[in-house]
């Protein structure tokens, strides 16, 4: 293999996966993902991709080859003129906000964590929120990936865009994505408004509130009958005197602000709720004072996206956006009655109908509720009763998050279930890029 080899454990960012592959290599260009393939189909190996090991589902753990794609990174190309750029699979979100800055764009809508890698972040339908703006996968308008066959295919929405569609939300099984390109917008700013408010009442009109908003999420502390919610507002086309970026000063109080009151506190609280786990409740009220209100104005990527220094795992869901309230109240039922030690707040977000053939808001108005635990002691029995909650409401889980649905559950869910399986046989006919989690995912 033609690629940097190096031996040792693969540990996911939450902390709750590890893998001890027989080889890891870290390849930099096109040409070195396909002989690492080459080499592992000939000798009958599996090869797992790996971008910055965000998800908690056990997508990437191997016995055999992991792939590290870290070094696969950077600006491929840019028109500034049709605003599409094309960039290599392990380029982080951070690093292609950067990239798209210097040249006067941006993407429409991101995820709020900036530090999966783009190629990571599309094979589990990772999204942000905002029932106007498409998810990750939407603004793509084409990749290439590099398969076990030996072939680097390139699709796009006039070329072969059966197998782009297919591979907006791939989970890393029709081949290795190599490269992809971004339908971006010109850069703009958000103007950011957070604030607490009674939840109860939150959910009687949340709908539409999601509707009226540009960008609309909360979030709710187990243990208060306070939401914070947070609304983003686009404003492009006001004048500049207005929308100007945050002032240095401005933005080193909102740093501190992050960093002192909603970081630290928040690790420091969970580490002792960690201990003492009777006191979650009570910790939760405290955290849930320190998110004060507070509004601000800055260029979009900085706004989209927030910190999360403290190391969690999650269950993530997509529901029908009509169904999401009830299953709010159903889960804050859920926690109050019997006392979870659920140290996080839920939030909550929506999208617009998705493209992609696994997209989980695929075909409809989506409303996504996160329910975040600490790693180390993520509670099983919380999970599971919540789960049902969210499955009982039409949920489809997050590719990339905790959950133990099986491919006979999940196929009537996706009408384009079988099609993405017929593209991946075609794709990867040895299954070389299979692990055992997604054998029993994908039912094969």
């Amino acid at each position: 293999m033609t690629a940097q080899i190096r031996a040792g454990t693969w540990r996911s960012w939450g902390g709750n996966l590890t893998a001890e592959p027989a080889i890891t290599v870290r390849p930099t260009d096109s040409d070195q993902v396909l002989r690492v393939l080459a080499d592992a189909a000939a000798a009958g190996w599996r090869v797992r991709p790996a971008g910055s090991g965000r998800s908690c589902a056990p997508l990437v753990p191997t016995d055999d080859v992991l792939l590290d794609t870290s070094a696969l990174k950077g600006l491929v190309s840019v028109d500034e003129d049709h605003q599409r750029v094309t960039v290599f699979a392990g380029t982080t979100l951070q690093e292609l906000n950067l990239v798209l800055e210097q040249h006067g764009l941006a993407l429409a809508n991101l995820p709020d964590s900036s530090h999966m890698s783009v190629g990571g972040a599309l094979a589990t339908g990772t999204h942000g929120t905002g029932l106007g703006q498409p998810s990750l996968g939407g603004q793509v308008i084409g990749l290439s990936l590099a398969t076990p066959e030996g072939e680097l295919i390139s699709c796009s929405e006039t070329h072969r865009p059966e197998l782009l569609d297919a591979a907006r939300v791939n989970l890393g099984v029709l081949g290795v994505v190599v490269s992809v390109t971004f339908q971006c917008v010109n850069a703009f700013r958000l103007h950011c408004a957070e604030f607490r408010e009674p939840i109860g009442s939150l959910l009687d009109t949340m709908q539409e509130r999601m509707s009226a908003a540009d960008h609309f999420e909360f979030s709710w502390m187990p243990g208060t009958t306070m939401a914070h919610t947070r609304i983003l507002s686009r404003l492009h086309r006001l004048p500049d005197t207005y929308t100007r970026p945050a002032s240095l000063i401005s933005r080193a109080l909102r740093r501190t602000d992050d960093a002192v009151l909603r970081t630290s506190l928040t690790a420091g609280l969970g580490r002792v709720g960690n201990l003492i786990p009777r006191a979650v409740s009570r910790l939760n009220r405290i955290e849930s004072l320190a998110e004060s209100s507070r509004r601000y104005t800055d260029v979009s990527y900085r706004v989209f996206t927030v910190a999360r220094p403290v190391r969690y795992v999650a269950a993530e869901y997509a529901l029908p956006l009509e169904a999401t309230a009830s299953a709010v109240r159903e889960l804050r039922t859920l926690v109050d009655a019997h006392v979870y030690d659920l140290a996080f707040p839920m939030t909550v977000r929506c999208s617009p109908p998705d493209q992609g053939h696994l997209s989980p808001a695929g075909g409809r108005y989506t409303g996504w509720i996160n329910l975040r635990q600490y790693g180390r002691r993520p509670s099983q029995t919380f999970l599971t009763a919540a789960e049902q909650i969210l499955v009982d409401h039409g949920g489809r889980p997050h590719w990339g998050t905790l959950h133990t649905r099986t491919a006979e559950e999940l196929a009537p869910l996706y009408t384009q279930w079988n099609e993405f399986l017929t593209l991946r046989a075609a794709m990867d006919p040895q299954g070389t890029l299979l692990n055992p989690h997604l054998r029993r995912l994908l039912g094969l």
